[in-house]
């Protein structure tokens, strides 16, 4: 995969969560649509808008659309949509399903993973290959991960450790708090706390600057090679509903 490309995939993945922004602190997670400009080794690349929802059946729905701008249309597919559908079960975040498309064929998606947790059992299709892979407690998808990230938090605990499911494999990601920073936005000044996700042995890491007075909304979030800016997303608006 591109460098390109896995910057619209990632930004839709990594781009996420909305507890209370523009309202008093909560603990609790809450319906919300927020956007964010994308940036490429330094240049605007397009935009990503994200929405959570809370479904009829108690489930959560959390989806993403990016879309590339200019000259980046020629290198990744001009718009790429993302949704986890989630439930929320003593404290633990429980995906049941996880699709990705890149608009290139209206018949198939570039993912499509269902998280059984009867049989232990994630199955599916990601880029054309089948998928079925062991569940264990804890197991997310690319998206999932960030709404667990977010309700760590509001629970009061410094997350350390996920691990996804991620087209056809189990990966693991460590999280580390690096520090504290204000950030301006267009909503307004912030203090953040600075986490660093990575996985084991590697120096490539995505940081994310949550906002704890806006239920740690990540209010830019930035992908790392060392200390190699690769990309990076900015919030532009957010608003609950």
């Amino acid at each position: 995969m591109s460098s390109a490309r896995r910057l619209a995939a990632l930004a839709l993945s990594l781009a996420p969560l909305l507890a209370g922004a523009l309202e008093a602190p909560s603990s609790e997670l809450k319906p919300f649509t927020a956007s964010f400009g994308i940036t490429w080794h330094g240049m605007s690349a397009g935009t990503a808008q994200l929405q959570l929802q809370r479904l009829e059946d108690g489930r959560w729905s959390y989806q993403s659309v990016s879309t590339a701008r200019g000259l980046f249309r020629l290198a990744m597919p001009a718009e790429l949509r993302s949704r986890s559908v989630f439930a929320i079960r003593e404290g633990r975040i429980l995906p049941d399903r996880f699709t990705a498309d890149d608009g290139a064929s209206s018949t198939s998606k570039d993912q499509d993973l269902r998280f059984d947790w009867t049989t232990q059992r994630v199955t599916g299709v990601a880029e054309k290959r089948r998928v079925d892979l062991p569940l264990k407690p804890g197991v997310l998808d690319t998206m999932s991960v960030q709404i667990a990230l977010m309700h760590e938090l509001l629970a009061g605990n410094t997350p350390r450790y996920f691990v996804i499911a991620d087209k056809g494999r189990i990966k693991d990601y460590n999280y580390t708090a690096v520090g504290e920073e204000k950030l301006v936005t267009p909503i307004g000044e912030y203090r953040t706390l600075v986490f660093r996700s990575t996985r084991p042995g590697s120096d490539t890491g995505t940081y994310f600057w949550c906002a704890p007075e806006l239920g740690y909304l990540p209010l830019k979030v930035e992908r790392r090679e060392g200390s190699k800016v690769q990309w990076s997303m900015a919030l532009q608006t957010a608003s609950t509903h």
